[in-house]
């Protein structure tokens, strides 16, 4: 497995002039999906470095493990705890952008130290739940499937060594991405889960203290609108400052629509 690190990070960056990037803005910190890898999000990463962002998206390493698995929930949640870490140390004001499963180790990873608050110059300022799981406090992604039901078109196919694949990719993820042979092309590098993360119990709540907002992806087959939203609503009416915006697009906007996205991360840089 190759190990832990960022791809296309602002951990390291190149000078200004260089990247485009320009030190006042936030740095974006990417928590990425289960069936991903940073790299889907090398194209994404480089329209925000235009736009004037650092941006970093470290591996899970429960995302493409050996086999049987070996990585859990906790080293997903000490992956993104690490960089963010590692950013708040550098001064770096931070950007949280959570996509599906990268929604719950973020969750539980952003812990009250990182936060930006009472005057402090760095920390995480806004999180960005796109089309991700939204956990409350002391729950799992199961206790919510428990709750709404399976609402995913996902086929997942578990393996008898506790990796899961999705057989349906190009539908299921990319079914908003044209021409269709690039939904395939895409689909093919999708990767192995650890289901067992399913069960992993959900502590954090960030969002419940920092600002946040929920992209709801109206045409998603992975996580259909009405979980989406089910999950929103549970966390508004437990008190979180969760703002919700719509997009016309599938799961994976960062690769269909990645102008739109783009778009929202600099509303949400600015304040709004």
């Amino acid at each position: 497995m190759p190990p832990n690190t960022a791809v296309q990070s602002g951990l390291n960056p190149a000078p200004p002039s260089q990247t485009g990037t320009s030190p006042t803005k936030p740095t974006i910190l990417i928590v990425h999906g289960g069936y991903f890898l940073p790299s889907a999000w090398t194209p994404f990463i480089s329209m925000l470095q235009t736009a004037g962002f650092d941006a970093v998206c470290p591996r899970l390493p429960t995302c493409g493990d050996v086999r049987p698995p070996t990585a859990t929930l906790a080293d997903d949640v000490k992956a993104v705890r690490d960089v963010a870490t590692e950013l708040f140390q550098a001064g770096k004001r931070i950007i949280v952008l959570a996509h599906s499963y990268g929604g719950v180790p973020a969750s539980e990873a952003i812990v009250p130290a990182l936060y930006s608050s009472h005057g402090a110059s760095a920390g995480v300022i806004h999180l960005i739940y796109l089309s991700s799981w939204l956990i409350p406090k002391s729950h799992s992604v199961q206790t919510v499937l428990d709750k709404y039901g399976y609402l995913s078109h996902v086929d997942v196919d578990i393996n008898e060594d506790g990796t899961a694949v999705a057989k349906n990719a190009p539908d299921a993820f990319y079914n908003d991405v044209l021409p269709r042979s690039r939904a395939e092309a895409l689909a093919r590098e999708n990767v192995t889960h650890n289901i067992m993360v399913v069960g992993g119990i959900v502590e954090g709540v960030p969002w419940m203290d920092v600002q946040s907002m929920y992209v709801v992806c109206e045409r998603d087959e992975a996580l259909l609108v009405r979980l989406q939203r089910g999950m929103v609503r549970d966390a508004q009416e437990a008190g979180g400052k969760v703002r919700v915006v719509t997009l016309e697009s599938g799961h994976s906007p960062f690769l269909s629509r990645p102008d739109e996205l783009v778009g929202i991360v600099g509303k949400v840089a600015a304040g709004f």
